[in-house]
């Protein structure tokens, strides 16, 4: 970090203080006998035994040393009250937040960049002073990238202390000051820089006083950053070829002490009041709406200024300057909604609009709470690293989750962009209302988030099965990593900024999500909106943690007479890692059942987390629900409380279904007897199951299979039923398993016989709903799955009428239905020339469609040229090429094209340091290209050649990501040991039975 030359000359001595070597636990109540600073501590004066007599004068030079005594520990008292900064943190918790995780002070102290020791050792703030309210004026100059800023923060002590610690992330702070409540100045003797920390120390000439507030003035300045984080530059080209740029900021979870010095710590919340120069030919957003306009004296600029915003974290902050334009709305409740893009995509923003004021009414609704701000925005940003930032007022997007072409967008495509919005809207209230103490709660925010982006949706768009994509969505994904030991409890302890980057993964989004909608089966929509408002209303512009969210629900529930141990119940999901395995068996009419952990891996790996209960290990209160023959469609419940469960049904009940809907967090194992009546009852009426529960019974046996649990003959004979399944939900859960299959034995025979069954399955279905882009949008979606599982099975209609609708398309610029464009473009690119692949770059680089310029992306990697894979490849190191935002998309669909596995990985080995300086070692997306581009792997050679290269890397919050990768390259391992000389004797039988018809292959 760059310091300017005042501070670099800044030698004044130490303020003087005394070292204390703990902090307080409780904040002392007002009106202590501690509040002053002073304490008497009264004892007896003379020992017993002792004559009690003296002289007068002895008498009183005993008192008058006995008063000098008291002043002395009176004084040593005062200047030594804990909460002095200069004191190592030794792990105590915060004063009020109980979630603060114990933290070992480093072996030699931390080094400020002055060479001095830095008095602070904790990566998180001491909790001695907070911020009530941030004025932040700042000039960006979208030209030379330079930022000039001035900010004033009104702070409040809550313990005495003579030094204030503060987050700044590559700032050049130039002035500094400190005024007390009546403007009179406190001098700062030291100021010192901690980067690895990213915390400014501010040593003061006097002690700041409990309850009272004071002013901190800083001016500063930086450089718009040429990243995906932070306050950093963007750009797009007009319709005239043009490049615009625009300034924006992205600061969840830790980039705000990047654009200003600031408390940058969720529960640190504050008032903020921004105004910002500008160019006379852009604008500016804030999270409020903009107050006043004014010419600034001597210059061309003019200075914005903005309402001052409700409390928020410094995350929720953000400003962009931009030449957009715009579409608005006013919402039933009176708030204005508005959707910026640039010019020539702002046709696209009128369904965002639609969706986002029809959602954000019902949310208001739902909730109970009023929407608090006076304005919504949503804004389309063209290099943006996440889906999209819940920003108060100000909600930021990558251009595909925002735009919608009703001409060019898929049905697909159309619902990502009606979730994204509902996802964020819902955090309007989840997160930025109520805010987690800490990122340890991170779930609070996503998990609700991702529960309600599919209610937002489903209320927006009620044809859309909204409640049955939850299963493939979220409840299948979540399922998937949480059978990993690499896994981690939904509330998982983390302190550094690569820690907290780690946990915005599956594990918080989609199975936060996922007990949620556990949560709620068991206690019903009603009970849930009712505990969700108390909770909102309680902690409404505060911080809660999980167990506020379970008071609040237990509070409903005792209050509905049907009390539940909610925490109890939850605290067994949100605290360990993972999810039971339900083992059943029914034998005349007796049922029992028994839980035990559920892992794929049999690796000898320990195991990172702990269990709930260290007494009983891994043991979950299960809400397990079952259907019978004899009642399919009316659902039982038996609670199993840390317990297995033995009970009766009807001794002529044929089979039995447990987890009904797939509502519960956990996955079913029957025995031999009990899938073979399952699998009957499938193939003679599949409809005696619902389309979820089909889905689930999909879902269940091939990861049992995957775990080597059950044969591969199990999982096969289950799936012959799919010639009748008429469902997306099924065929999406089915296809997905099977083509992982498909890719896991590429390098053996059996791969041919897997995709010559695959088509036996799939060739009724291609025949059924052929090539009309109609039907409801669920039926859209599963005809684009079903034409492209007929296209990779070999299926020779299917690929030459691909390729004469993507000839068409070529010469005659005929326009593709959106649903059959992913299907057509990645077929024409796979079994096409040079010449195919390069029209497809040139639409990438001129579509003014997001959408149409994913699909590109994805179309590309399925060319089968070596040298066209290499150099798409080596595009993603040019940001003028590849943005940096779509590197990842070009990494994983390359990985996912068999030729490609080898190049991807060898692409990432070969620049792993350019590529994590493009996205910066603290990010996620380091993470999520380790896993891309390695969890394709199936052989021993493959797991240590990747064991190798990470061995000495440090790969920053991708190491979490990391250990699942390699878990799942083990897996591989595993599943071909079990399972490849059962599925390939399986096969060689099925496919010998007469009537058997197999595609022309490749």
């Amino acid at each position: 970090m760059a310091e300017s030359t005042r501070l670099s000359e800044l030698t004044k001595a130490d303020p003087p203080l005394t070292n204390y070597n703990t902090l307080k636990d409780e904040e002392e109540p007002q009106g202590s006998p501690n509040e002053s600073g002073f304490m008497v501590n009264k004892r007896a004066m003379y020992e017993p035994g002792a004559v009690m007599v003296c002289s007068q004068k002895r008498a009183c030079c005993v008192v008058t040393l006995g008063f000098i005594a008291i002043i002395a520990v009176a004084l040593i008292v005062a200047f030594t009250k804990p909460g002095c900064p200069e004191a190592t943190y030794t792990g105590e918790p915060m004063p009020g937040l109980s979630s603060h995780p114990t933290v070992s002070p480093p072996s030699t102290p931390p080094t400020a960049t002055n060479g001095e020791e830095f008095p602070w050792t904790d990566v998180r703030l001491p909790f001695h002073v907070r911020p009530l309210h941030y004025d932040i004026r700042i000039h960006p100059n979208l030209t030379t990238r330079h930022v000039q800023g001035e900010m004033t923060i009104k702070l409040t002590t809550i313990e005495e202390t003579t030094a204030i610690i503060i987050h700044g992330n590559e700032l050049n702070v130039s002035q500094y000051s400190l005024e007390n409540k009546y403007g009179k100045p406190i001098e700062i003797l030291k100021f010192l820089v901690y980067p690895p920390h990213q915390q400014l120390y501010l040593g003061l000439s006097e002690i700041l006083r409990r309850g009272s507030n004071y002013t901190l003035k800083m001016s500063f300045e930086t450089t718009l950053k040429e990243a995906l984080e932070g306050f950093y530059l963007s750009s797009y080209v007009d319709s005239d070829g043009e490049k615009r740029y625009i300034a924006t900021t992205h600061f969840e979870p830790t980039s705000a002490r990047s654009a200003f010095p600031c408390f940058d710590e969720p529960h640190l919340k504050a008032k903020f009041h921004l105004s910002i120069y500008r160019d006379p030919q852009y604008f500016t957003l804030f999270n409020m709406p903009k107050q006043t306009t004014k010419p600034v004296e001597d210059s061309h600029l003019l200075l914005d200024e903005f309402q001052e915003s409700v409390e928020m974290s410094t995350y929720l902050v953000a400003f962009v300057v931009c030449d957009y334009a715009r579409v608005s709305v006013l919402t039933k409740h009176n708030v204005n909604v508005s959707v910026y893009a640039p010019p020539n995509m702002i046709s696209q923003a009128k369904y965002a609009l639609r969706i986002a004021s029809h959602i954000l009414d019902f949310y208001d609704m739902f909730f109970g709470v009023s929407y608090p701000l006076p304005k919504q925005d949503l804004i389309a940003i063209p290099d943006f690293g996440a889906g999209a930032m819940e920003n108060w007022g100000l909600i930021t997007y990558r251009e595909t989750a925002l735009m919608f072409d009703k001409n060019h967008t898929s049905s697909r495509a159309q619902q990502g962009v009606a979730v994204v919005i509902a996802h964020e809207l819902a955090h309007q209230w989840f997160g930025n209302l109520v805010t987690m103490s800490w990122w340890s709660d991170l779930w609070l925010n996503e998990g609700f988030a991702s529960f309600m982006e599919n209610i937002g949706t489903g209320v927006a768009e009620p044809g859309w099965a909204m409640q049955e994509q939850f299963l493939v969505e979220k409840m299948h994904p979540a399922l998937e990593l949480d059978a990993l030991l690499a896994s981690h409890p939904i509330s998982t302890p983390v302190t550094d900024p690569a820690q907290i980057e780690s946990i915005f993964d599956t594990i918080s989004y989609k199975k936060g999500a996922s007990i949620i909608s556990m949560l709620e089966s068991f206690i019903g929509r009603n009970m849930l909106q009712e505990g969700l408002r108390l909770y909102l209303d309680l902690h409404r512009y505060g911080n809660a943690a999980t167990d506020d969210l379970w008071k609040a629900l237990s509070e409903i529930s005792k209050k509905s007479g049907n009390e539940l141990d909610i925490k109890g119940i939850m605290d067994t999901w949100t605290l360990q890692a993972g999810f039971p395995l339900i083992s059943v068996s029914l034998q005349d009419g007796h049922v029992t059942a028994s839980q035990s952990r559920f892992l794929v891996c049999e690796e000898n790996v320990t195991d990172p987390n702990e269990p709930f209960n260290t007494t009983l290990g891994y043991r979950w209160h299960v809400p397990l629900t079952y259907v019978t023959s004899d009642s399919p469609h009316n659902q039982t419940m038996y609670w199993m409380n840390l317990t297995d469960v033995e009970f009766d049904v009807a001794k002529d009940v044929k089979w039995i279904k447990f987890n009904v809907g797939q509502r519960g967090f956990y996955r079913v194992g029957y025995d031999t007897a009990g899938w073979e009546a399952i699998i009957h009852a499938l193939l003679t009426d599949h409809n005696t199951f619902s389309p979820a529960d089909r889905a689930s019974l999909i879902d269940d046996v091939f990861t049992l299979v995957k775990a080597g649990t059950i044969s591969a003959a199990v999982a096969l004979d289950l799936s012959v039923y799919l010639k009748e399944e008429t469902k997306y939900i099924p065929w999406h859960t089915a296809l997905s398993h099977l083509f992982q299959w498909v890719q896991l034995i590429f390098n053996y025979p059996a791969h041919t016989l897997m995709l010559d069954y695959i088509h036996t399955l799939v060739q009724p279905h291609y025949e059924r709903i052929g090539w009309n882009d109609t039907g409801t949008h669920i039926e859209r979606l599963l005809r684009s799955e079903v034409l492209w599982a007929a296209v990779q099975c070999g299926n020779t209609h299917a690929i030459q009428e691909a390729q004469k609708w993507f000839s068409a398309w070529r010469s005659n610029s005929y326009t593709i239905p959106p649903n059959l464009r992913s299907v057509v473009y990645s077929t024409g690119v796979r079994y096409g020339t040079e010449e195919d692949w390069r029209h497809c770059w040139h639409v990438y680089n001129t579509s003014s469609v997001p959408s149409e310029k994913g699909l590109m992306l994805q179309a590309m990697a399925q060319t089968r040229d070596p040298w066209l894979m290499q150099q798409y490849l080596e595009y993603t190191l040019d940001d003028v090429k590849i943005r940096p935002q779509d590197v990842m998309t070009v990494l994983k669909e390359v990985s996912k094209n068999p030729g490609g596995i080898l190049p991807a990985w060898r692409m990432v080995r070969q620049h792993w340091q350019k590529i994590s300086r493009l996205f910066g070692h603290g990010s996620f997306t380091m993470g999520a290209i380790i896993k891309a581009v390695t969890s394709p792997f199936t052989s021993s050679f493959d797991l240590g050649e990747v064991e190798s290269f990470f061995k000495d890397v440090d790969v920053g919050p991708g190491e979490r990501a990391l250990a699942q990768a390699l878990e799942t390259i083990r897996l591989h391992i595993q599943w071909h040991q079990h399972n490849l000389e059962d599925l390939t004797q399986w096969l060689h039988q099925h496919l010998s039975r007469p009537g058997m018809q197999t595609p022309a292959q490749e």
